[in-house]
């Protein structure tokens, strides 16, 4: 496992290598202000890891730990309540032949270790070891889950090939029952991915080429975009600010930006700067017109989408302020015109060399970023300062 420091005259960022193909990460709930991620290793037929990371920005330095894991991992999932919790999607084979796929609950247990060993195991470069005990195991029956979302502490939904199932979970006693259950509308096409609604208790799938969402009390649908592109669909986000706001990528290179309480205008914004598949498509949580993306053209892309964001409701106000203090505020206005935020690509960024299948922004800073490609590598990135600096003043 290798980490470096790249730095250039436009930004800096921290890189690390894992000996292992990869390709899912998830960012994991901060106590103490750090950013955390965690990934997990995808190896055939070999022993497997998942390595948690921990970015120091003071000294701008990636720090690590890693548990073994049994079984080739395709998809992990931090919780969003308890930073020891991680459900990984695994494949396993059963008697040398047959291959399922199951998820399991985890929680990662460090070894504390006094001040004296820490530097010991920098200076030879040991990265201390962490055990993985197992919680529970989600049991469907048909062997073919792919991803597990949080809906909150006691409740998660997996997403199979076929169905997406809601589970009440019990961390204390290691149980898991399942509630309820939702069939893909279309048996030619299987769910590719899906995101919890963080507005509703709804959540949102797609699959083919068609977007549809459920309501996860009564099951039944609360909107479907059929054939919504020309190829299909991989990847799906929820706006975490703007209620009704989705964005999907897929195989035709492109990202859509939709909003589901009209069905048939089409997308809000089509964007095209990938030249390959889109795997993967994260909104900033605190600054909801920044989307990041990632490809198999082995680039990471920073998009601004302000004009459709909740940047947009407040970057001329509502008017309904009087006197010269509205006055000021216009002429300020006028003043920032040329440093505001504007649509379009903000900065790509190339320095993987292999399929990038996952991004994710930090739980804690609304700057940083990972992105992990299938060779292993994992870049830790931060907004461009320009960009940042639009965003704050406006």
């Amino acid at each position: 496992m290798i980490a470096a420091i790249m730095e250039s005259t436009e930004h800096r960022s921290c890189a690390y290598g894992l000996r292992h193909q990869t390709r899912c990460l998830s960012a994991v709930k901060s106590t103490d202000g750090k950013s955390r991620f965690i990934i997990g290793t995808q190896e055939l037929l070999k022993p497997n890891e998942v390595h948690l990371l921990t970015f120091d920005e003071d000294i701008f330095e990636i720090s690590t730990t890693i548990f073994s894991h049994p079984h080739e991992i395709w998809d992990i999932s931090a919780s969003k309540h308890d930073p020891d919790l991680v459900f990984t999607c695994y494949k396993q084979v059963i008697d040398g032949k047959k291959v399922q796929s199951k998820a399991s609950l985890w929680r990662m247990k460090v070894t504390q270790k006094d001040s004296e060993e820490d530097d010991l195991e920098r200076i030879h470069h040991h990265q201390p070891r962490g055990e993985l005990e197992h919680v529970l195991t989600l049991d469907a029956g048909d062997g073919s889950v792919k991803k597990v979302i949080w809906q909150d502490s006691t409740e998660v939904i997996s997403v199979e090939d076929w169905r997406i199932c809601i589970w009440d979970i019990d961390t204390k006693q290691g149980t898991a029952k399942l509630t309820g259950s939702i069939e893909t509308p279309d048996k030619n096409f299987k769910f590719t991915s899906a995101v919890m609604n963080p507005h509703a208790q709804e959540v949102v799938a797609v699959y083919g080429r068609s977007i549809q969402g459920w309501n996860l009390s009564s099951l039944k649908t609360t909107f479907a975009i059929t054939d919504s592109q020309p190829a299909m669909l991989l990847c799906i986000d929820y706006n975490p600010n703007r209620p009704f706001q989705i964005a999907t990528g897929g195989e035709d290179c492109k990202i859509r930006v939709w909003d589901v309480r009209d069905t048939t205008a089409g997308p809000l914004m089509t964007i095209q700067d990938h030249t390959h598949w889109v795997w993967s498509v994260a909104y900033n949580k605190f600054h909801d017109q920044l989307v990041l993306t990632s490809s198999s053209d082995c680039q990471v892309n920073l998009q601004s989408i302000v004009s459709i964001s909740t940047g947009a409701d407040y970057k001329y106000g509502d008017g309904s302020e009087e006197g010269s203090e509205h006055d000021e505020d216009a002429d300020d206005q006028v003043d920032n015109a040329q440093e505001a935020p504007t649509d379009g690509l903000v900065q790509a960024f190339d320095q993987h060399e292999d399929s990038v299948y996952q991004v994710a922004w930090s739980s804690v800073d609304p700057w940083l970023f990972l992105s992990l490609s299938y060779d292993g590598r994992a870049v830790m990135n931060q907004v461009p300062s320009e960009e940042k600096f639009k965003i704050i003043m406006n």
